[in-house]
């Protein structure tokens, strides 16, 4: 082989490279914002009291291939909200109490190699950005709940109205609670927890094809087969909640109209016996204003 044409091959491979990092981005964006007010007068009869509350959320994801054997994706959620009360009697407002809060950021690698499944690698933080468990003292973006898995996934379809996909792998968890007051001494410090387990994700996004409607799932298991916090309990009733599965499955139907309009229900139904030995639901129906950004 002689080195001209040695060249001419090295040449090529580095445009193909170039042709696929510069592949341009697909990008998702939804952005709303909901707000409710109700106000009653001195002399309204009932009893009634006032309430305002206001929501915002931004679902947001961006794609590209950045090789022909390599695939990036980021997905970021955020969601915040108040509820004011007016007291029945005063008629005075109260200080804004949270509804709504979560800062979920995540990114995937995919190797994308042909095979019926891809291999993958992925980093997630899910946080708050108001911690207000401590009545002494707020904490901003805490505690983080931070997740790094390796593993298998496959894209059970992908057209352009149905995105569906699932993941299986090892994984690592760490859970980050900043200036976590001790009870005996009340000295704060940061408390860590750190295990390891395995973790099934499964993502659907469908949409109609005019896309003024929409329905998001998406279902996360985690279950830890060991946790640094396994010979603290040990002995007391709760030395095994950490081995129960920690599951999230969030549901949400939107509808818009006229464009910038929007109707929204979501259920959401979570299990971690850490917290709770039941399940916990959340149910919200909303309708505002609603962004909508999507580029193929």
């Amino acid at each position: 082989m002689t080195k001209s044409f040695r060249a001419a091959i090295i040449t090529a491979g580095m445009c193909c490279s170039v042709a696929f990092a510069t592949e341009p981005w697909k990008l998702d964006i939804n952005a709303n914002l909901t707000m409710t007010l109700n106000s009653y007068s001195d002399s309204w009869v009932g009893g009634d009291a006032g309430s305002f509350t206001w929501n915002s959320q931004f679902m947001g994801s961006a794609e590209r291939q950045l090789t022909e054997k390599m695939n990036t994706k980021t997905t970021l959620k955020l969601q915040f909200g108040q509820t004011k009360l007016q007291d029945k009697a005063t008629k005075h407002w109260s200080s804004p109490k949270k509804s709504s809060d979560l800062i979920d950021l995540e990114e995937l690698f995919r190797f994308t190699l042909g095979a019926w499944v891809d291999p993958f690698i992925s980093v997630r933080g899910i946080s708050q950005f108001l911690d207000e468990r401590d009545t002494l003292q707020t904490r901003y973006c805490n505690p983080w709940d931070i997740t790094e898995a390796a593993g298998i996934s496959k894209t059970l379809k992908k057209t352009e109205q149905i995105e569906w996909a699932s993941r299986l792998g090892i994984a690592a968890r760490q859970l980050i609670d900043r200036d976590k007051p001790d009870p005996a001494t009340g000295k704060r410090e940061t408390d860590v927890t750190n295990d390891g387990g395995l973790e099934f994700n499964m993502d659907c996004k469908v949409t109609n094809k005019e896309k003024w409607i929409s329905f998001i799932s998406a279902l996360k298991i985690y279950e830890a087969l060991l946790s640094s916090k396994a010979d603290e309990f040990k002995g007391t009733a709760d030395e095994d909640d950490w081995r129960y599965p920690h599951v999230k499955f969030e549901n949400t139907l939107s509808l818009t109209f006229a464009k910038y309009l929007m109707l929204s229900l979501s259920v959401y139904a979570y299990y971690d016996k850490d917290i709770d030995d039941d399940v916990r639901l959340k149910q919200t129906l909303s309708a505002g204003l609603t962004y909508i950004f999507s580029k193929k």
